[in-house]
């Protein structure tokens, strides 16, 4: 899940000065281009408006192809997983050990994100993960897969933090919503295109070369990257003490972190309920690869994943589309629990009717599900300042990466002693009716109606 929207109107100038810090702040500016983050100048329309700038275009592009790798890859490796181990439930301990590092990397990702150029961490990142899927075509063993799959976990653990925390940076608070909006609509449509592309390529020549077309989209991205300049974290990089001095640094910082997710209740509830929405996102991944396998017997179960894992996302794009309309109706607030009753769609599953009902069910689901990423992405921008959005992040996926472990884990058992259809069903009714719970429980929702988020206050200790 990603996106996000934004309400404000205040606009504020980022001069190029302003965006570099040291050696390490990236590139000057190309001729021609200023970096500014935020300009006065905009043509009609919230969509053309945020592309207009051109630090955000550029991290957008990053975003894109990325993200386009990403989906390619999301119907290769469950197949391929799947035909080695011809188990779900070590498919999804795949996903369990995939999501092990983000957990243990967190608090030092977010330390870095917060005090290092993150252009550099993101550009390693891609650099690195695409000499890391390499050799996936190549594998014939669970653990081969579990520990290259693990290693890119790693560039995803260091980049993501960065990557949330710079978009904020680059826009107007009046255009966050649009520039979330788009990077929402950007992440759907992809996701239409990526497994149709995917599975058309396993289908003709097998996995391998989708893993070698993920490599290269994680190598355009580091191209994009490469003329990118952000604006200043506003903090000042550690220094000296070696690894001992950063492991205390971590342990610190990531605290501060964690303090914030505790005690913002706008935070606090959407972490709660994110952590929820893993088991969501591990019926996607394990359930669903098993459910088109066996439980419908089809003799392309491949195909029908991935049009499924198509429309999924086509819901997602028209969702976010109309989101920006519907929430001056009826409120982010209300956006937002709507949308995490998105889950009730998965229901009808568990009755195994014919395609076309679970092709709609998918659409609706992605189309609700846009809705409160893009409220949830919004809110969280907005209660964290930008000095400590890096450890917020880190520490908010920290936390949702521990419940994914749990839930691809759990999702995989269940499917394995229960079947498919029962285990969706069952997910689909415990997440639906519980997400919108745990916004009320937690005093998110009472929140968000009285008087919306608060930015929390930088602490007043000096840090080194």
């Amino acid at each position: 899940m990603g996106g996000g929207r934004w309400s404000g109107s205040k606009r504020v100038v980022i001069e190029a000065e302003d965006a570099v810090v040291g050696a390490d702040a990236g590139p000057e500016a190309p001729p021609g281009e200023p970096v500014t983050a935020r300009t006065e100048v905009r043509p009609p329309g919230i969509y053309r408006a945020v592309l207009a700038n051109p630090v955000f275009r550029r991290l957008w592009l990053v975003q894109l192809v990325a993200a386009l790798g990403e989906a390619l890859a999301s119907v290769a490796l469950p197949l391929l997983a799947y035909e080695i181990t011809g188990s779900a439930g070590r498919l999804g301990l795949i996903f369990v050990v995939q999501q092990a590092p983000k957990v243990l990397l967190a608090p030092i990702a977010g330390v870095l994100a917060d005090r290092v150029n993150r252009r550099s961490l993101m550009l390693g990142a891609d650099l690195g993960r695409a000499l890391i899927v390499l050799p996936l075509p190549l594998v014939t063993e669970f653990w081969q897969i579990a520990a290259l799959a693990a290693l890119v976990a790693v560039g995803n653990a260091v980049a993501r933090p960065a990557e949330l925390a710079a978009v904020p940076a680059v826009v107007a608070p009046g255009e966050l919503v649009s520039a979330l909006s788009v990077s929402q609509v950007t992440n759907a449509l992809v996701r239409i295109v990526g497994p149709g592309i995917g599975a058309g390529i396993v289908a003709v020549a097998g996995p391998g070369p989708v893993f070698w077309l993920q490599a290269l989209c994680f190598l355009a991205s580091a191209a994009f990257l490469w003329r990118l300049v952000l604006p200043a974290v506003g903090r000042a990089p550690a220094s000296g003490g070696g690894l001992v001095r950063l492991a205390a640094l971590a342990r610190r910082e990531a605290a501060e972190g964690l303090r914030i997710v505790v005690t913002n209740p706008v935070v606090r509830g959407i972490s709660a309920v994110e952590a929820l929405w893993q088991l969501v996102v591990g019926i996607f991944f394990v359930a669903t690869v098993v459910y088109v396998e066996e439980s419908l017997r089809l003799d392309d179960a491949g195909t029908v994943y991935a049009l499924l894992m198509g429309t999924l996302g086509a819901g997602t794009a028209v969702g976010a589309l109309a989101a920006g309309r519907v929430e001056r109706r009826i409120g982010r607030p209300r956006l937002m629990a709507i949308g995490y009753l998105a889950p009730l769609m998965l229901i009808p599953a568990g009755l195994t009717p014919p395609l076309p009902v679970l092709f709609g069910c998918w659409f609706v689901l992605g189309f609700t599900d846009a809705w409160a990423v893009i409220a949830m992405q919004a809110y969280l921008a907005e209660a964290v300042p930008n000095e400590l959005r890096g450890r917020v992040y880190a520490t908010w996926g920290a936390i949702i990466t521990l419940a994914a472990a749990g839930g691809y884990g759990l999702i995989g058992w269940a499917a394995d002693a229960l079947g498919p259809p029962p285990t969706i069903a069952a997910v689909g009714a415990l997440v639906g009716f519980g997400g919108p719970l745990l916004l009320l429980v937690t005093g998110a929702l009472p929140a968000l109606r009285r008087d919306g988020p608060a930015a929390p206050a930088a602490p007043d200790a000096e840090h080194p």
